[in-house]
């Protein structure tokens, strides 16, 4: 498996597999995309969001089905957490997927900075299967280990 970070020239591809699923698209200007490709094949692709300078939100994961199983995702979220830069990461997933979620370090979040409210809120109105509230609080674990 092969994972890069994506360019001006694949915003068409990724904004079109965006569509099919009823992502919102993505704008390469504050978002860092991830893809994975298997034997030279698009795999997968992720992506991280600037929220402001203190959070970011991984999202806008996308396995393609007959690459499903193979740790496509997994990396991807692996990579795109080394983007995150110390900050605190949001992720709103599927419910069903909360496992894989919490085996990358992600917890059940109460709270989160307004724009991933609002992005959380308009998921559970637009998606018919659930979905949940997750996050990695990086800042206060880098804030932790200063102070000791």
């Amino acid at each position: 498996m092969k994972l890069r970070v994506a360019t001006a020239d694949d915003a068409r591809w990724i904004n079109e597999r965006y569509a099919e699923v009823r992502f919102l698209p993505s704008d390469l200007s504050h978002e860092v995309i991830v893809i994975a490709s298997i034997d030279d094949e698009p795999a997968g692709l992720g992506r991280i969001v600037d929220v402001d300078e203190h959070s970011c939100e991984l999202g806008g994961m996308l396995v393609f089905e007959r690459f499903r199983g193979r740790g496509v995702a997994r990396a991807i979220i692996d990579e795109l957490l080394r983007h995150a830069r110390g900050r605190d990461v949001y992720c709103i997933p599927f419910a069903e997927l909360e496992a894989l979620y919490a085996s990358a370090g992600f917890t059940r979040a109460s709270e989160a900075p307004r724009e991933v409210r609002e992005k959380f809120e308009w998921c559970q109105r637009t998606y018919e299967k659930p979905v949940i509230l997750t996050v990695i609080l990086r800042r206060k674990d880098a804030e932790g280990s200063q102070d000791t």
